[in-house]
C-alpha cells in the first residue's frame, strides 16, 4: 500500500503543474515538501498523528489560495516516503527525496537513530530537515547546519519532568523503558537531572515486542520505590500499566506524552490511569486559544482528539512554507536553511525560535489523568486547571 501511494504522489508531482489551476483559472505550480516517517510497522499509529498534522497544515494553506514565492503561485503537496523507523531506509528515502524529488526542504521521522541517518544526506545536499517528534539531544548537537527540530528534545522533557518528581519527593524512582537509545538516552538523561535526594530504585530495559511485565513488577516492588517512570509508548504502556495495577503494586505511575491522550484511554480502564502523571507537548484541552482553535480543526478532520506529534508536524509544515517565502525560492536549499534560522514564529504548540544548535524550546506541560477519565494540567504552575482541561 505504502509504495502504490508513493507511485500516485509521485504522479500527481509529474502532472501536477499541468493539471492544477487556480479559481480564475490561471495555471499553478505544485510546491512537494518531503515527508519521511513511518506508515507501517510498529511505529505506524505515531506516523499517522504526523501524516495528520502536515496534511491539516496542507489543507490550511491551499484552502488560503496556496502559497505565493516571489511572482509564482503554488499549491502544496506531500511526497511521502515509508521509512519503517529504519536507518538504511530512512536514507534511501532522503536520497530520492533530494536527487529524484528535488523537494526544498523535507520534514518529519518518528525514531533518532532514523533522523541521524536522514541529516547526514540533508546535509550532503544543503536541504532542511526538520524534525517533529524524535528526541534524542546528540542530533541537533553535531554541527549539522541543515538540521532543524521543532519538538522539545529529551533533556527538555526530562528537566521539566525531573522538577516535577522532585517536587512531589517521589523517592526512590524506578524505570521501565525502551532497550534502545531513546530509552536509555531517556533514563540517564533523567538520572543527571534528578534533585540529589531521590534515589534511583529499579532499572529495567525491554525489547521490542515484550507483552511480561511481571519481572519488573516483583523488581519494583523489591526496590520500595513510591514512583516508576515508564518511558516507552502506548502499546507497552497499556500492558505494562495494567500489570503492575493488577499486581496491587501501589505506586505512582510517570509516563511519557504516548500516554496522555484519549486514545490511551481506550486501552485501558480510567481506573488504572488515575493519578498518573506525565509530560506533554501539547494537551489538547487546554484552555489556550491557540490549543482550542488547533484541536477543533483536527477534530473537524479526522474525527479525534487532536495529538502533540500532529500539533508539531502542523507548526513545523508551515513554518517552512513561510521560510521558503522568505528566502523567495522553492530550489535553493542554503537560502532556505539560512531563513529557518532567522524563524521566529508563534505555532500551536507555542513559540518557535532556533538556537545556535538548530533546536527550538517549546513549552513542556505536566498532565495528571483524573478518576473520570480526563486530565488536568499541573505543570507550569500559571496553567493548573481542573479534570477536564488536560
Amino acid at each position: 500500500m505504502a509504495s502504490a501511494n508513493v507511485v500516485v504522489l509521485a504522479l500527481v508531482a509529474a502532472f501536477g503543474s499541468v493539471f492544477m489551476t487556480s479559481p480564475a483559472g490561471a495555471m499553478e505550480k505544485l510546491l512537494d515538501i518531503g515527508v519521511v516517517t513511518a506508515r507501517s510497522g510498529p511505529l505506524a499509529a505515531a506516523g499517522k498523528f504526523q501524516l495528520n498534522g502536515f496534511q491539516l497544515a496542507v489543507d490550511k494553506l491551499n484552502a488560503g489560495g496556496g502559497v505565493k514565492i516571489g511572482s509564482d503561485a503554488y499549491q502544496v503537496a506531500l511526497k511521502v516516503y515509508d521509512t519503517h523507523c529504519n536507518a538504511a531506509e530512512g536514507a534511501s528515502a532522503m536520497q530520492r527525496l533530494l536527487s529524484v524529488d528535488h523537494v526544498p526542504v523535507v520534514l518529519g521521522e518518528l525514531c533518532s537513530p532514523t533522523a541521524a541517518a536522514e541529516a547526514a544526506v540533508a546535509s550532503d545536499y544543503s536541504v532542511p530537515l526538520i524534525l517533529t517528534v524524535p528526541t534524542a539531544p546528540d542530533l541537533t548537537k553535531q554541527g549539522n547546519t541543515f538540521l532543524f527540530r521543532v519538538n522539545a528534545d529529551t533533556d527538555q522533557l526530562s528537566k521539566a519532568l525531573a522538577a516535577y518528581v522532585g517536587e512531589h519527593h517521589w523517592s526512590p524512582l524506578s524505570f521501565i523503558a525502551w532497550n534502545n537509545d531513546a530509552g536509555r538516552g531517556g533514563v540517564n538523561g533523567m538520572k543527571a537531572m534528578l534533585p540529589k535526594d531521590i534515589a534511583i530504585g529499579y532499572v529495567g530495559y525491554f525489547d521490542v515486542g515484550a507483552v511480561d511485565f511481571s519481572s519488573d513488577v516483583t523488581n519494583i516492588r523489591k526496590s520500595a520505590s513510591r514512583a516508576v517512570m515508564l518511558l516507552m509508548d502506548e502499546e507497552p504502556g497499556a500492558l505494562a500499566i495494567r500489570q503492575i495495577r493488577d499486581a496491587g503494586l501501589d505506586i505512582q505511575l510517570v509516563g511519557t506524552l504516548a500516554m496522555g491522550s484519549a486514545r490511551f484511554l481506550k486501552r485501558l480502564d480510567a481506573k488504572y490511569l488515575d493519578g498518573m502523571v506525565q509530560y506533554s507537548a501539547f494537551p489538547p484541552s487546554a484552555p489556550v486559544p491557540r490549543i482550542e482553535e488547533f484541536a477543533k480543526a483536527y477534530r473537524a478532520r479526522f474525527g479525534e482528539e487532536a495529538h502533540g506529534f500532529a500539533a508539531q508536524s502542523y507548526d513545523a509544515l508551515l513554518l517552512a512554507v513561510k521560510a521558503i517565502q522568505a528566502a523567495g525560492t522553492a530550489s535553493d536549499g542554503a537560502a532556505i536553511r539560512k531563513a529557518l534560522s532567522g524563524a521566529s514564529y508563534d505555532g500551536v504548540i507555542g513559540h518557535i525560535q532556533f538556537d545556535g544548535n538548530n533546536q527550538a524550546h517549546p513549552p513542556v506541560y505536566v498532565t495528571q489523568w483524573c478518576a473520570n477519565g480526563t486530565r488536568k494540567i499541573d505543570f507550569p504552575a500559571d496553567l493548573k486547571s481542573s479534570c477536564g482541561t488536560g
